[in-house]
């Protein structure tokens, strides 16, 4: 006589009971390994922006301008410096071999300049992306006012980028916009020269990844993330490290942060990630941790303050 096996009810039970336990253990794993590829994929976008910012400081003999301000963006027919418009994403868009897309609208007429532009500001660059905020769509432009550019250009569609120039201090109202006052690296209308970082190249931030509120990743609504990549000299492509130029005691106020929902701030650097990566103006790019001393974040940020902080700071 032959006898039948089979698992009994509590057996069965058990058995998922463990296979529950092995997921739940996995899980975290699994999550833990996406986000390291995420980061290295975040931190390689950064070191092609900021090889793009060394190349076209090589060609043009300067960092790249940010353009004019709010609600200015790229023309493709105005050049590369103190008359350009757009910020500095547009003008490395070259140099990160997007030139069809810095190209596109140059030399045609009014009508045809508009939709090109229309349909640049509503590009998604994946360099400018960091994966650890999702895929990046092109959003509703719910600002208008006519003034996008010198095309008279209101695109229906902008897209982002998680990521912003240096421009060091923020004065009252603004950051500054010359090399007078300015101390940072990346600001409006004028390149700087590399000759001009008295701290040294390894010793200050050239390009960072920048703080956004969650839920205005792709959306509208956050004064920090209104304009898109394309835009000139304004919180959605540039960030400060202070408040007032050497003045340590209010540099607390632009400290880096990590993105939390219902937090809209537009000042300050920050990621989705346990880090924020800065790329310095040699081109390497590091990690650095939120807790960052505020005095080191902010002499990182200026150029020309005399007492450089150093990667070792980190």
């Amino acid at each position: 006589m032959r006898s039948k096996h089979g698992f009994t009810l509590v057996e069965l039970l058990v058995v998922i009971t463990i296979i529950g336990i092995l997921i739940a253990l996995l899980l975290p794993a699994v999550q833990s390994a996406r986000e390291s590829a995420r980061m290295v994929q975040c931190k390689n976008n950064l070191r092609q922006l900021a090889l793009g910012c060394l190349m076209h400081e090589q060609v043009q003999g300067h960092f790249p301008a940010n353009g004019f301000n709010y609600r200015w963006a790229g023309d493709p027919n105005r050049g590369f410096g103190a008359d350009q418009p757009g910020g500095w994403l547009y003008n490395i868009l070259p140099f990160i071999e997007q030139s069809a897309l810095r190209e596109l609208g140059k030399d045609l007429d009014d009508a045809g300049r508009r939709a090109a532009g229309a349909q640049v500001a509503g590009t998604v660059v994946s360099t400018f992306i960091c994966p650890s905020r999702g895929a990046a769509e092109p959003f509703d432009y719910t600002l208008g006012g006519g003034r996008y550019g010198f095309m008279n250009l209101n695109p229906p569609k902008i897209t982002r980028s998680d990521y912003a120039g240096n421009a060091g201090n923020r004065e009252s109202g603004w950051c500054a916009y010359n090399t007078t006052n300015h101390t940072g690296v990346i600001y409006s209308r004028d390149g700087l020269p590399a000759a001009l970082i008295r701290d040294g190249a390894s010793n200050t931030y050239l390009i960072g990844e920048r703080y956004i509120v969650p839920e205005h990743y792709n959306a509208p609504g956050s004064s920090g993330n209104d304009q898109g990549w394309m835009s000139g000299h304004d919180f959605d492509v540039f960030r400060c490290t202070d408040y007032r130029a050497n003045d340590p005691t209010t540099s607390a106020i632009y400290a880096p942060r990590q993105d939390r929902s219902g937090v809209d701030v537009r000042e300050m650097f920050g990621s989705a990630h346990a880090v924020f990566h800065m790329a310095m103006c040699d081109g390497s790019v590091q990690g650095v941790s939120y807790s960052i001393d505020p005095e080191v974040h902010w002499r990182l940020g200026n150029r020309k303050d005399g007492e450089s902080a150093s990667l070792g700071s980190l």
